[in-house]
């Protein structure tokens, strides 16, 4: 008889095992053997998965994480907690109301440490308060989600990574008071947050002047509110969609830690392009997407930018110092982005890698063959859409270099 050699380890270790698994499979367990029975009972991360198709799918669901969560030890803990719910029905069906925001308060008592949430009903779930005062979260990370009243208050004095995905706010207010709630904030993801009521609440100095001193990466989207951007000044990667009200004449702090940065949504403001390189003096690595996700068949018409180009009479510290790779997206072959192509590669003396994604306009790679490089050891790179191969290769080495930084 072969020998059970995972049933001589120890609890600790099956549990860490059991860690890894669907809180279905983990409670499956159960039935292998006695020494099996009631380990599951003692798993620090519970996560749960449904696609809810109808009143049997969605009622099953409910019984069942109701009764792993109350068979549970209320002295062990919880770490990690994932909730991830799915709507799929074709008809609109009146499903009665998940018990998450019980499920929520119970694993909020038990020290939850991460917290990430997803719940794509019919109707946007309301947040239970307690999340937002919650001193034992390290990570939260909510998607379609809504708050209905504004918060005095809000403590997360542990919080180190937030993710705010399609989440409903009364007020703007209320989401930087939620930042100014998060005094260790590494890690920030804000993307489609919705208002109820709009103000102006971010422009006054207090939120002008507000920092979040140890946050290390952000990705904003601020194509609908106007985002002070002095909250981000530390930062040392930046993903960011400028919002239509930010203009040339906002502050712009000096990013002095930057090293990445993503720009998108620019809507060939070049004035405000140049300002925002100017500030950013130590910067290596820049991806520029003018159109951004916003591109259709209109812009890649486009016949006149929205500003002239011109070369300022400077060339920023980033530019001549740092610069080792630029990625230009969205490329409609306009004469403003052409001329700042060849900005780029006039002056850039480091650089070493320059790829554009142009759209119909072959003779792009031509002419900028023929412009002037400040760096000889300058590769550059035109992709064509429709992707030809180097194009869907490029995509693919590109994905597995982000996934291999992460």
């Amino acid at each position: 008889m072969a020998k059970d050699i995972i049933s001589t380890l120890s609890d600790f270790l099956l549990c860490h095992i059991l860690s890894f698994l669907e809180a279905k499979h983990v409670v499956a367990t159960a039935v292998l053997s006695k020494r099996w029975s009631n380990l599951w009972l003692y798993v620090h991360i519970l996560e749960f998965y449904a696609r809810l198709t109808d009143e049997n799918t969605n009622f099953r669901f409910n019984d069942f994480v109701y009764s792993v969560l109350l068979s549970r030890d209320p002295a062990i803990s919880i770490k990690r907690f994932k909730l991830f719910v799915d709507y799929d029905c074709e008809e609109d069906l009146n499903l009665p109301t998940l018990g998450f925001a019980k499920w929520i308060n119970y694993v909020i008592q038990r020290g939850v440490q991460h917290l990430d949430l997803f719940l794509d009903l019919p109707s946007i779930p309301k947040l239970p308060n307690t999340i937002f005062s919650c001193k034992t979260l390290v990570s939260l990370v909510l998607t379609f989600f809504r708050l209905d009243h504004s918060f005095s208050s809000f403590q997360l004095p542990s919080l180190k990574t937030l993710n705010l995905e399609f989440i409903i706010i009364p007020k703007d207010l209320d989401f930087m008071l939620i930042l100014a709630a998060c005094p260790v904030l590494e890690n920030l993801l804000v993307y489609d947050l919705q208002w109820l009521h709009s103000e102006d609440s971010l422009s006054c100095n207090k939120w002008k002047n507000f920092i979040l001193s140890n946050l290390i990466d952000a990705n904003v989207d601020s194509s609908y509110f106007h985002f002070p951007l002095k909250t981000l000044h530390n930062v040392q990667y930046l993903e960011i969609s400028i919002a239509k009200m930010h203009s040339f004449s906002d502050f712009i702090p000096t990013f002095h830690n930057l090293t990445y940065l993503h720009l998108s949504c620019l809507n060939y403001r070049w004035h405000f392009l140049v300002e925002v390189l100017k500030h950013c003096p130590n910067l290596q690595d820049l991806d520029i997407d003018e159109a951004g996700a916003y591109a259709t068949e209109e812009t890649w018409t486009r016949k006149d930018d929205k500003e002239n180009w011109m070369d300022p009479d400077f060339v920023p510290q980033c530019l001549s110092l740092h610069l080792r790779n630029c990625h230009l997206l969205n490329f409609f072959g306009l004469q403003g982005e052409l001329l700042l192509a060849m900005y780029i590669l006039k002056n850039a003396r480091v650089l070493q890698i320059m790829e554009i994604w142009n759209y119909g306009q072959r003779e792009i790679e031509r002419l900028l063959d023929s412009c002037p490089r400040a760096s000889s050891m300058c590769k550059l790179t035109v992709y064509h859409y429709p992707f030809d191969g180097r194009s869907e290769a490029s995509l693919e080495a590109r994905a597995s270099s982000d996934g291999d930084s992460d």
